[in-house]
Order: C-alpha cells, then structure tokens, then sequence
C-alpha cells in the first residue's frame, strides 16, 4: 500500500508540472492517476484503497495549509466518486 502513495515532494513536482500546459482540478484520484499509480490502487482491497486516497488528499490538504492550493467549495466526481477538488494557485514553487 505505501508505494501507492506519492512523497508530498513528488506530488508538488507533478502538479507545477501539469499546471504548466494545462489548469487541473487536483484531487487524490487525479494525482494517483497523472502519477501511473491509479491501477497500483485499484488492486488494493477498499479498505486500503479509501486509505491511500485518505493519504493523498491530507497531502493536498497540507499544500492547502501552506498557501500552495486553494480547496474548491463543491466536491469533485473526477476520479473515484465525490472527492475535495483544489486548485493550484501558488507560482513561486515553480521548477
């Protein structure tokens, strides 16, 4: 289960990357997949797949904290049902 769920280090790289061509709507789902680790996850029991989407979504909810993501109001049915969507919003962690 732990190398279905990306370091905070990784997931910021993937997402000022991603920001650079196209705006997303981040969600733990979105991350696991843009990473390649989506079918990692869906061969996980539910058990450890709602855990690892827990993981990844306080890892988002971190880069909230710090001013790096902005959470949005509704939630996002983007990848694995009703999920909290962010947006990116902060340039200076550019790479």
């Amino acid at each position: 289960m732990d190398a279905a769920v990306p370091s905070l280090e990784q997931m910021l790289d993937l997402i000022v990357s991603a920001e650079r061509h196209r705006k997303f709507v981040w969600t733990a789902g979105r991350v696991l997949k843009e990473m390649a680790l989506w079918t990692r996850v869906e061969q996980l029991g539910y058990g450890e797949r709602k855990l690892v989407l827990k993981r990844v979504t306080r890892c988002l909810e971190d880069m909230e904290s710090k001013g790096i993501l902005q959470r949005r109001q509704e939630p996002q049915s983007i990848s694995y049902g009703d999920e909290v969507g962010f947006d990116y919003v902060h340039s200076e962690h550019s790479r």
